[in-house]
C-alpha cells in the first residue's frame, strides 16, 4: 500500500492546474496589445509566480509529510492570495479564477493528506 508520501495519488493536481491556467493566462495578457498590463513588469512576474506554483505543487507531491512540506503549502498559499489580489486590482478576472483552483487544490491535498494518514493508522 502507499503511504502518505508517495506520489501514487496525484493529490496537487488542482495547485498544478490552477498555477498552469494562471501561467498561460498571464503570458495571454503579456502578449496581448490592449489588455492594459501588455509588456509590464508586473504581468512577467506573474508569470514568474505561477510557474513557481506550479514547480511547487510538483514538489509538495513528491517530499515526504514534515516541515519542508508544510513551508511550500504556506509559500504556496501566500503566492495564490499575493497573485489573486494584484488579478483583482488590475481586473484580470481569469487569473483570478485560476488562483482559485489553486486554493482549492491546496485544500484537497491538505484534506487527502489527513485521510491518508487516518487511514493508514486505522490499518
Amino acid at each position: 500500500m502507499g503511504s502518505a508520501y508517495s506520489s501514487e495519488r496525484p493529490r496537487t493536481i488542482g495547485i498544478v492546474a490552477g498555477g498552469l491556467g494562471g501561467a498561460v493566462v498571464a503570458v495571454w495578457n503579456f502578449m496581448t496589445p490592449l489588455t492594459g498590463v501588455t509588456g509590464t513588469f508586473g504581468a512577467g512576474l506573474v508569470i514568474a509566480s505561477s510557474i513557481l506554483i506550479v514547480l511547487a505543487g510538483l514538489w509538495i507531491q513528491i517530499t515526504r509529510p514534515g516541515g519542508l512540506r508544510l513551508v511550500l503549502r504556506i509559500l504556496v498559499a501566500l503566492g495564490a492570495l499575493g497573485t489573486a489580489a494584484a488579478a483583482y486590482f488590475l481586473h484580470e478576472w481569469w487569473l483570478m479564477v485560476a488562483m482559485a483552483i489553486v486554493l482549492l487544490g491546496l485544500i484537497y491535498d491538505l484534506r487527502a493528506g489527513r485521510s491518508l494518514r487516518k487511514s493508514e493508522v486505522m490499518a
